[in-house]
């Protein structure tokens, strides 16, 4: 007599992904083929376990960069069962996050006093310049420092900002 024996892997987890820190990642799903004689075990590299509810779980991944591992064993009457892995990678900003503001009022009513650059990678400026309508160089300075208008008239001007030898130009409008 003859016996056959076949293992089927029931997993969908077996893959990639990736993803950018451009912005917070989503909370993401992961889930297996549910059998209710079975018994599963997950294990993450990183990131927060949300929820869990067996054959399925929720991860929030942190926004370092890195691989992180997702695993699942399943038991069944005692017995050690398939494994499932699957990785997440997540990666460098695609692009460089800056928030230019392109007007700013420093007129004493405590909103909008001082110009200042924004986003997620505004730690990493180098350098700012402030020019005048006339090519003038009003402010600059080392860094992302705030800027109060102080001694400038109401009007157009252009901020030079330096990150990682690149080189950004934008207008701001200054109104009193």
């Amino acid at each position: 007599m003859r016996w056959w024996v076949f293992l089927l892997l029931p997993f969908s987890l077996l893959a990639q992904e990736s993803y950018f820190n451009c912005e917070d990642l989503i909370p993401q799903n992961y889930q297996v083929s549910y059998d209710a004689d079975k018994v599963y075990y997950w294990n993450i590299s990183g990131g927060q376990i949300i929820s869990n509810t067996g054959n399925s779980i929720t991860i929030q991944w942190p926004d370092l960069l890195g691989t992180y591992i997702v695993s699942v064993y399943t038991t069944r009457f005692g017995c050690v069962g398939d494994t499932s892995y699957h990785e997440v990678t997540i990666k460098e900003c695609q692009y460089l996050q800056l928030f230019f503001p392109n007007t700013f009022t420093p007129n004493g009513d405590s909103y909008n006093e001082v110009y200042q650059i924004g986003g997620k990678f505004a730690d990493k400026i180098e350098h700012i310049i402030i020019y005048n309508r006339w090519g003038e160089k009003v402010f600059e300075v080392d860094g992302n420092i705030p800027w109060n208008g102080e001694d400038c008239q109401a009007g157009l001007y252009m901020v030079s900002v330096f990150v990682n030898n690149n080189r950004y130009i934008r207008s701001i409008t200054l109104v009193r």
